[in-house]
């Protein structure tokens, strides 16, 4: 399943055009924030990235993704005025655009031409889309950790077996939970601005998410800090770097569950 990086807020065009591409695509989402796409891009190497509501502000990662991922296909979603602003930027054959407002079939034609795939025809979508469910079932894991490091390492052990999506910061986490409801997650403890206790407590009082079981991640084994962990009741913790075994384990064990 080709995988497509879809950049944007949390609004009605990007909510969408998610709901037009998922199942077709393996779609991760991510926010806007410049540091965040280029972690995401490094990480998971989607085949496409898509700029929801590109506008001049979105100039700066358009520069950086055609100076070092020259190949890597980028199309913008975007107004009338929108394109004025950044136009200059999204020359070549790296580039295309879409005007708003565009329909269902806009965006899949798109996609495909951009991925360089043929049609596909109505009833190879069922299928294929049937298919992936069988496979995986629910067996989606985010990956949140402000490590790429971590993130690669652990997104390359599972991803064979788990359709594996990652984020690098808490709000980003939150926002990829509501919109993909992953079957776990696997939470890094200590991270800059939203702590993972902060994300984990968010999740309990979201009554549409809180039974997402998580699995804390924390790089400290000292017995305040795993006491802290275990108050909160999560599915489980484990010590990073983690033990590769006892990581798939336990992963199983809670899926399973």
């Amino acid at each position: 399943m080709d995988k497509i990086l879809l950049t944007g807020e949390r609004d009605e065009n990007t909510s969408n055009i998610n709901g037009y591409l998922s199942g077709i695509y393996s779609v991760q989402l991510c926010s806007k924030h410049p540091e965040d796409i280029k972690a995401i891009i490094q990480i998971a190497k989607p085949g496409l990235v898509i700029i929801c509501n590109a506008r001049g502000n979105d100039n700066e990662i358009i520069g950086w993704i055609k100076e070092n991922y020259p190949e890597l296909p980028v199309l913008a979603i975007t107004t009338t005025d929108g394109w004025n602003e950044c136009m200059d930027y999204l020359q070549g054959e790296q580039y295309d655009k879409l005007f708003l407002p565009a329909s269902k079939d806009d965006f899949l034609g798109k996609c495909r031409q951009m991925l360089k795939k043929d049609v596909i025809k109505d009833t190879d979508v069922i299928k294929n889309t049937a298919d992936d469910s069988s496979s995986n079932g629910n067996k989606k894991i985010l990956i949140v950790d402000d490590s790429p490091l971590i993130l690669r390492n652990i997104k390359n052990l599972l991803e064979n077996e788990y359709d594996v999506i990652t984020a690098t910061s808490g709000q980003q986490a939150l926002d990829i939970i509501v919109e993909e409801k992953p079957g776990l997650v696997l939470l890094d403890y200590e991270m800059p601005k939203m702590s993972g206790k902060t994300v984990f407590e968010t999740i309990k009082k979201n009554k549409d998410i809180k039974d997402t079981p998580v699995i804390f991640l924390t790089g400290v084994s000292n017995k305040k800090i795993i006491y802290s962990i275990l108050q909160l009741n999560p599915a489980d913790y484990i010590l990073k770097p983690p033990d590769t075994q006892k990581l798939l384990n336990t992963i199983k064990k809670i899926l399973k569950g």
